[in-house]
This record gives structure tokens, C-alpha cells and sequence, in this order.
């Protein structure tokens, strides 16, 4: 069939079109870096629409994180449309079904009363991202290079997608990296269309393919992290200047070389070739658009850390896998620090805590001797009766048995306040176990029962009745009760005004968290030490050291939980803090 010059030249211009295209969407994850999911589609859409002259262009992302699904769309100025995206969306779903694996290549159908030529493609392997649909009411849509670009589209917004989540962090170098792509791009736009001008035949637009590939040379070239591309069997074929500096091979000695012989340590390269082996028979690969964290190997024989991303490009039959590798050693080092430095931050915490009990306990000596003194006053007053009821003639067995019974049950309760104060004094590490808070409240008042009675001050407590179990440390929430209501005796102790009391409270707070409250009638907090009331060191005592209330947050937040400070109207201070109640099972 004779070829006449007309054709061939819409022929190049079809092609410019598309190397320009195909061009500008290699570029684009460059300038989605840093970028929103729906930043990352608005552009896509915008792209499409002008590349391939669509009269429609509808995507779709899964909501992620509890997030609702993204849905956009956009129509060529001539429709003038005003249907919404999630009507469109709709009418997509009525059609090709839920299951994209399911999706015919193409489907004709009517929209808005006129036929309409529809691609769907699912973002992601197997659509796990979402999906694009691509809509144009021309008869030839789609042509061969419509597809290409579309598939090449939609693997690199499956990139764009994946690497956002992840890049966060990297915001800062993302915006720098952003504005050298965008200038690059415009250079590219810039020579693009100084060629679309000046190519009229074939020749002319080889020459312009190797201009296109010596620019995104160095667009790959420039970028942050190691560029490695790889053919189906497994030889590298490509490989930028940062691969240069991570791995220490040059360009010209890596090229041709294996990639599993050049960048992957021996005890992971059978590994390796199985999954490349995997992926051609199945489709399906485990690491493929996905950033993974591995070991990689250096010229020199030494391995580092690195996140990689693998992902594979089909063009004709033949296939490549481009892989984006960014050396970690840096952050690894300074993460084995910051878990070294938590492991100091928590020994320090629990050599304050036990202190703090010591000082606290040691401040409670006069109520500590006088609880455990009734017990031994009930002791010995029952020890005399039991006596005088047995030297009678005859003995009277019953009354000596009751006494003997008091003796025991006396004897039971000093060894029970003995046990708690232990328990309190002694340096143990956490202990998780199923804790009664208002069983722990009461304990704790007996301790300072005595100090309140000396001080003339009056507690009271209204515990709610069956309140769930809490999971937690016994000794530590205890050590919480305990500073609360020393704090609270100490505010009203010095006072001469009236009435001093003291109230503990237990309550449901929702059906999901227990609530306890110490409430005082002293001063309250003055206003100028409310936002460093919890700073470690700072105190109002004169003997104080001030780590009590900081101890206290941090044994609550460690349980999940939360403590704060508020005025107790009309007079006085109070002290809240909130537990996540333990979830029962059958």
C-alpha cells in the first residue's frame, strides 16, 4: 500500500504529540512530590483532558484511614455538563460492576443522550487505589498511543498515590525538588514546542526523541534518590548519578551488569530471582508499588539500609522495572538513639516515682503508725479477754473463741496495711493486671485517715457503685490517689477559714472511660502558675522538689488516660483524670 506524504506527516505529528505527552506524565511525580491525593488527581485530570481531547475524565480513590472515598471529574469545555461526581460515578458502577479485575477493556454506552466510548482502568496492580475511567464520543477513541499514554497515566499516578502518604516528612525537600522539576518541564515544554515548529519528517523527530531522552536524562539525573532501571532479565539498563554516589559503581560499569550480582546481598538474591520469576508467570508481585524498607549492598562490600520502590512498565512485550532507592543509614542511626534515649526517659521516670513514693509515705508516718496501731490495740485488748474468759472456772470456751477469732481478724488487717505499704515502698518494675479503683481509693484513705483528723479536715468520698474494671498498676494508680489527696491536704491544712474538706469522686465518664476527681476547699490555683502546674521541678512547697503532679501525668498517659486541673467552685482546686475501662469478654 503506497504511504502518501500527508499521512506520514500526521503520522510524526502523532507521534511528537505523544512523546510530548508521555514526556510531561514522567514528569508529573516529580511535581506531585509532597503533594495531596487530590491535588495529585485534579492535575492528572487536567492533563488528560487537554492531552487526549477527552469529552470525559472521572476518578475514583478508596477512602483510606477512615477517610471517604475521593471522586472527581472533569468534562471538555464544549459539553457543558454539570452532572456531579459521584452521579457519575454511579452510572460507571451500574455498568462495569464493582470488581475491576472484572472490567472489559472498553465499553459504548450513552451519556447525557449521546454514545460515548468509555476506558476504565483500575490504579494500583489489581485497583486496590481506585480506579480512572476516559471517556471521548470519537469514533476512533481509542487510538494506540491514546492507550499507551493512558496506561502510563495511570501506573504513574499509582506511583504518585503510593509515595504521597509516605513524604511527608520530606516536605521541605519535596518543594525544592518540586520547583527545579517545574523549571525543568518548562525548558521541556519550551524545546517541545520549539520542535513541534521545526520537525516536518522522520528524521526530525528521531532527533527530537534523543533531545526528549538527553532531557529527561537529566531530570532523572537530578533527582534525590538512586534511579535503577532493569530489564526482564534482570540486567540494568539504566542508572542515575545519586545510584553513582549510594552504591559507588559508575554508570558505564553498571550498565550491562546483573542487578541482583551489583546491588543485592547474597543471602537475598535467590529471593530475588524467585519473585521476578513469580511476577512473570502470575502478574502479581509482593514489593511492586510499594515502599519497602531492605538491605542493599555497596561497591565496597557493605551493606546499608534503604526504602525502595520497584515498578514495572510494560511497552510492547517486553517489560521494565524502575527502581527509586533512597539510602536510610542516617535515620536508622538516629532512630536506634531516640529508642535508646525512651529507654533512659522511662529508668529516670521510675527512680522519680519510687522517690517520690518514699518522700510521700515518709510524710505519712504518724497515719501510717496509727493504722497500724488499732489493729495491734484490738490485738491485744481481745488477747486479754480471750485470757480472763479461760482462767474462769469453768472456762467460758465461746467468749475465749470470739475473742481468738478478734485476734485473727485483727492480726489479718495489720498484715494487709503491712503488704500495701510494701507494696508502695518497694521498687518493682510495671505490673498490668485488672484494677478496682474505688477499692484503691478506700485503701489509700486509710492511709491518710489520720492526717485529716489531725489537720481537722473533713473527707468524704462518693465512689460509683460497681464501676468497671480499669487495666493498669495497682501501685502506680495508687501512687496517683495518694499524691492527689496529699496535695489537697496541704492546700487546706494552713488555712484558718472554714469548712475544710476533702472530696474523692468515681464516676462513668461515657460508657468507654472511669473518671476520679479530688476536689479541695483551699486557695486554688493561682493563675499565673496554671500552664506550668505540670512542668517537672517546679513546686509552690518550700520543701517540695515538684515532680509529684509531673509523676502523676505520666503514669496516667502511660495507662491510656489523661489528667488536668480545673477550679472547684466557689472555692478550692480540683483534679481530674480519666482511665479507659478494661473490655470485658465472655
Amino acid at each position: 500500500m503506497d504511504v502518501q506524504p500527508g499521512d506520514v506527516a500526521d503520522e510524526i505529528k502523532r507521534l511528537e504529540r505523544c512523546i510530548s505527552d508521555l514526556v510531561s506524565l514522567f514528569a508529573l511525580p516529580a511535581m506531585w512530590s509532597g503533594g495531596e491525593p487530590s491535588q495529585i488527581v485534579h492535575t492528572l485530570l487536567d492533563a488528560l483532558l487537554r492531552m487526549l481531547q477527552l469529552d470525559l475524565v472521572y476518578v475514583r480513590l478508596k477512602g483510606s484511614g477512615g477517610q471517604a472515598p475521593i471522586e472527581m471529574v472533569r468534562f471538555a469545555p464544549s459539553q457543558q455538563q454539570t452532572a456531579q461526581p459521584h452521579e457519575i460515578g454511579a452510572v460507571f458502577k451500574t455498568w462495569l460492576g464493582s470488581d475491576p479485575q472484572e472490567w472489559p477493556p472498553m465499553i459504548r454506552n450513552p451519556i447525557g443522550g449521546r454514545d460515548i466510548s468509555i476506558i476504565p482502568l483500575g490504579l494500583g496492580l489489581r485497583g486496590e487505589i481506585g480506579e480512572i475511567v476516559a471517556g471521548s464520543g470519537r469514533a476512533d477513541f481509542p487510538r494506540q498511543t491514546e492507550r499507551l499514554i493512558l496506561s502510563v497515566a495511570a501506573n504513574q499516578a499509582s506511583i504518585g498515590l503510593q509515595g504521597a502518604r509516605f513524604l511527608t516528612e520530606q516536605r521541605h525537600v519535596a518543594n525544592e525538588l518540586d520547583r527545579r522539576v517545574a523549571q525543568r518541564t518548562a525548558e521541556l515544554a519550551a524545546a517541545n514546542e520549539e520542535l513541534r515548529q521545526e520537525i516536518t519528517d522522520r528524521k526530525r523527530a528521531e532527533e527530537a526523541f534523543q533531545r526528549v531522552e538527553q532531557e529527561a536524562r537529566s531530570i532523572v539525573d537530578s533527582a534525590l534518590d538512586a534511579v535503577v532501571v532493569m530489564d526482564a532479565d534482570g540486567i540494568i539498563t539504566d542508572w542515575n548519578k545519586q545510584a553513582e554516589e549510594i552504591f559507588g559503581w559508575t554508570r558505564l560499569e553498571a550498565l550491562g551488569r546483573r542487578m541482583s550480582e551489583t546491588i543485592i546481598p547474597l543471602q537475598y538474591r535467590a529471593s530475588h530471582e524467585r519473585g521476578i520469576q513469580h511476577f512473570f508467570r502470575t502478574g502479581e508481585g509482593p514489593v511492586l508499588n510499594k515502599r519497602i524498607e531492605i538491605i542493599a549492598l555497596r561497591r565496597s562490600g557493605g551493606e546499608f539500609p534503604v526504602e525502595l520502590t520497584i515498578t514495572p512498565l510494560k511497552s510492547g512485550d517486553s517489560w521494565t522495572f524502575s527502581s527509586f532507592v533512597r539510602d536510610i543509614s542516617e535515620r536508622k542511626r538516629a532512630e536506634e538513639k531516640l529508642r535508646e534515649s525512651e529507654v533512659n526517659l522511662r529508668n529516670t521516670q521510675a527512680e522519680l516515682a519510687h522517690v517520690n513514693r518514699v518522700m510521700t509515705m515518709g510524710e505519712l508516718t504518724a497515719s501510717i503508725a496509727h493504722e497500724v496501731n488499732q489493729p495491734l490495740s484490738a490485738i491485744i485488748a481481745s488477747g486479754d479477754s480471750c485470757s480472763a474468759w479461760l482462767s474462769n472456772d469453768p472456762p467460758n470456751l465461746d467468749k475465749a473463741r470470739a475473742a481468738a477469732s478478734r485476734i485473727i481478724q485483727a492480726a489479718t488487717q495489720a498484715s494487709e496495711i503491712v503488704q500495701r505499704l510494701r507494696a508502695l515502698f518497694k521498687k518493682t518494675t510495671s505490673m498490668t493486671a485488672s484494677v478496682d479503683m474505688n477499692a484503691v481509693i478506700e485503701d489509700t484513705i486509710s492511709l491518710v485517715h489520720h492526717e485529716t483528723e489531725r489537720n481537722k479536715i473533713f473527707l468524704r468520698t462518693e465512689l460509683h457503685p460497681g464501676v468497671p474494671p480499669v487495666s493498669g498498676d495497682r501501685v502506680q494508680l495508687q501512687q496517683v490517689i495518694l499524691n492527689l489527696t496529699m496535695n489537697g491536704i496541704e492546700a487546706i491544712s494552713g488555712l484558718d477559714m472554714e469548712p475544710k474538706r476533702l472530696m474523692i469522686r468515681s464516676a462513668l465518664s461515657g460508657s468507654q472511660e472511669l473518671l476520679v476527681s479530688v476536689e479541695d476547699t483551699g486557695l486554688g490555683i493561682e493563675v499565673e502558675h496554671a500552664d506550668r502546674l505540670f512542668a517537672p521541678f517546679f513546686t509552690t512547697k518550700p520543701k517540695g522538689i515538684g515532680m509529684g503532679l509531673p509523676i502523676c501525668r505520666s503514669i496516667i498517659e502511660a495507662h491510656g488516660g489523661r489528667l488536668w486541673a480545673g477550679r472547684n467552685e466557689p472555692r478550692g482546686a480540683v483534679f481530674h483524670f480519666s482511665l479507659p475501662i478494661t473490655t470485658q469478654t465472655e
